[in-house]
């Protein structure tokens, strides 16, 4: 017989489940370039509000691309920052 469907994530689900996939990446990239031992570099102010800024708009991204499952979700949260990083860089002149 035919299984139930599933549910969609709801704008809340959305949103948590892309500010998750937002942070992944940076989390990475910290997690590789810190060594056992190693003291931990200050983060000024300006780095973690664009930080918080960029993981609000991962959440943001994802509720707008309509992602219907967590997995979705995540990846396009994921994909936010890589995506506008690059946009931005190719947008400064002389690049």
């Amino acid at each position: 017989m035919g299984s139930a469907p599933e549910e969609h994530l709801g704008r809340l689900g959305q949103f948590s489940w892309g500010l998750a996939g937002a942070a992944f990446p940076p989390l990475i990239r910290a997690f590789n370039a810190v060594t056992p031992g190693a003291e931990i570099p200050h983060l000024g102010l300006a780095f973690i509000l664009l930080s918080i800024g960029v993981f609000l708009g991962g959440g943001l991204w994802s509720h707008a691309m309509g992602s219907e499952k967590p997995w979705k979700a995540l990846y396009n949260g994921a994909t936010f920052p890589l995506v506008f990083g690059y946009l931005a860089h190719v947008a400064v002149p002389g690049h």
